[in-house]
């Protein structure tokens, strides 16, 4: 489960977009704002230098949103907040294995909810009119 200052953040901008599937993959990044002495702690080697790369904006603390759409729609989502890279372009290239490990999360829920949508409108819209010689605790079940 995200934690609620990505889903609502606003401030995303897509970087990258691709096919997968049936869904159009999007990434997209946006700022974190979040206290580094919260994410990162203080003592560790390097930390100094993290500090003044962020500072002086050779670095940039971010939010990776994944996005799987289908027909306008998104029907599957991942996060992963603290990325510390030049641009969110450059972190795609150099970690492709957490890029793709939120591509794969995004598609799956994707996947997921087009199932759970399917049986829904069958339920809502074929109703027991098709299925009016079975008992209806059947259908239920078969839909649930």
């Amino acid at each position: 489960m995200a934690h609620t200052f990505f889903e609502n953040n606003t401030n995303y901008g897509v970087e990258q977009q691709f096919e997968r599937d049936q869904f159009t993959i999007e990434i997209a990044f946006a700022n974190d704002d979040t206290q580094l002495d919260l994410l990162f702690d203080t003592d560790m080697e390097g930390y100094d230098e993290l500090v003044e790369n962020l500072e002086s904006g050779f670095w940039q603390h971010m939010i990776c949103r994944v996005q799987a759409i289908y027909d306008d729609t998104v029907m599957g989502e991942s996060y992963l907040g603290s990325i510390v890279a030049e641009s969110g372009a450059k972190w795609i290239v150099e970690d492709p294995a957490q890029v793709e490990d939120l591509v794969d999360d995004a598609v799956s829920q994707a996947q997921q909810e087009a199932v759970r949508m399917i049986e829904v409108l069958k339920r809502d819209f074929l109703g027991m009119k098709v299925f009016k010689d079975i008992d209806p605790k059947v259908v239920d079940n078969e839909f649930n």
